[in-house]
Formats: structure tokens, sequence, C-alpha cells
């Protein structure tokens, strides 16, 4: 006796990918206001900088990496009304998730000054974040 495989639709796989990068990016955001605390003048402008980094790293570097996973998941299967859940991502994406956080756990142990530190997270929080919403609004024409 075999255990069934989670299959779902190729909606539901590119909404499970945008819920994660979306989840992600709010912890690390959240994480790296945390870190910017107390709020002050420099911290505001760190936050902005951070944001507007953010919002060009994911035009930039994640727009094209997500417009291939769509592609790759719409040609997932052609026979198949259903796909396994875990191949919202590519094999290779676990590798480089397991390889991010790892780096996520050096720089946390790096002696960085805690106002450079948290703009990182917020800078990749929010590419993360505002990125996720391109899975979203792909899944809706699918």
């Amino acid at each position: 006796m075999s255990i069934p495989e989670p299959a779902v639709k190729r909606t539901t796989l590119v909404f499970t990918a945008g819920l994660l990068w979306a989840i992600i990016g709010l912890f690390l955001f959240g994480r790296g206001i945390t870190k910017l605390l107390p709020l002050d003048s420099q911290a505001y402008i760190m936050i902005g900088v951070g944001i507007l980094l953010g919002i060009l790293k994911s035009r930039v570097v994640f727009q094209k990496i997500i417009d291939k996973n769509i592609v790759r998941i719409k040609s997932l299967s052609p026979h198949k009304d259903k796909i396994c859940l875990f191949a919202f991502q590519a094999m290779q994406s676990y590798f480089i998730a397991g390889f991010m956080i790892g780096l996520g756990i050096l720089l946390r142990h790096l002696p960085i000054e805690p106002l450079y530190y948290g703009t990182i997270l917020v800078i990749i929080g929010t590419a993360l974040f505002s990125s996720s919403l391109r899975y979203f609004s792909a899944g809706k024409r699918m």
C-alpha cells in the first residue's frame, strides 16, 4: 500500500508559493523593524531605504524567478489535473532556500550593527512580500 500524493490544482500551487513568500517576507520585515528599535529619525530613514531597495530587488531579481516558476508550474504534467503540493517550487529551489536560511543564521551571528542588520532584513522582507503579490495575481489569471 502506497501513501497517496498530496495533489492539488495548479492554482493552489501558485497560491502556496505566494503565501510562503508573503509569510517569510512579513516575518523578516517584522524582525528587521525590531532590530531597528527604538525608532528614531535614523531608523525611519533606514526603513524607507530598505523598502525602496526591497521593491527594486523584487522587480529586478525576484520577478524573473517568479515568472519562470509560474511557467514551470503551468507546464507540469499536462495530462494531470492535480500536481503534488510540494511541486510549488522546483527541487533546486529547496536547496537555494536551505542555503538562504543558513546565510541568515550566519548573518545573525556576525557582529553587524543592528541598524544595518535590521535594514538588510527590511530589504529582503519587502522584496519577498512584494514579489508574493505577483504569485497571487498570476493565480487569479490561471
